[in-house]
């Protein structure tokens, strides 16, 4: 090949990664789909706390106390900015829990979810907001924060992050906080 043909296919190529680099994950996936950025870090997804921010507080009766919080989501439905799945959460590594979440995300990225017990008998809601972010290179994530003050009592606060896992992952096969696999920590629910 000459470099006359040559010349015009690296050009190409440079500039198409240029673009990619240059615009956000989200702008470069959704051409497929311009009204959902999102969709694609939805489908069939689990998310987890990352160890940095496992720490959130209990408060009973006027006292506060630091715990270790690890939940994961299991998004099991996704359509045109609400989700929906299951939510199991331990605290300390000890104490379960385990709740619907249904969700929405804004196309600018903000996050409102309701936690429920799906129990005919319990009221209580837990909420969490937050904000959805696409890095550069594609990877969704959290940032949300959560109160569950069952009776105005006791209760648990928690920011955290909360990132997607898939099978062969770090931290899906050693779950923060738990010492063991996410399959492993949800069978204990």
């Amino acid at each position: 090949m000459s470099y006359k043909t040559l010349l015009p296919i690296a050009l190409l190529n440079l500039l198409s990664a240029a673009y990619a680099i240059d615009k956000p994950a989200a702008e470069v996936k959704s051409t497929a789909n311009a009204a959902d950025p999102y969709q694609y870090c939805f489908k069939n997804s689990t998310w987890v706390v990352p160890p940095q921010t496992l720490l959130a507080y209990l408060y009973n009766n006027g006292n506060i106390a630091a715990v270790s919080d690890q939940t994961v989501w299991v998004i099991s439905t996704y359509n045109q900015g609400y989700f929906a799945g299951e939510s199991y959460t331990a605290i300390d590594n000890a104490s379960l829990s385990q709740r619907h979440l249904i969700g929405s995300v804004t196309s600018e990225g903000k996050v409102f979810i309701t936690f429920y017990s799906g129990a005919s008998t319990s009221t209580d809601l837990v909420t969490g907001i937050g904000t959805m972010s696409v890095k550069s290179s594609g990877q969704c994530s959290f940032t949300m924060q959560m109160n569950s003050g069952q009776d105005g009592v006791n209760g648990l606060t928690h920011w955290s992050y909360m990132i997607p896992v898939n099978p062969g992952d770090v931290f899906y096969n050693n779950l923060p906080g738990t010492q063991m696999s996410v399959p492993q920590f949800l069978a204990q629910f």
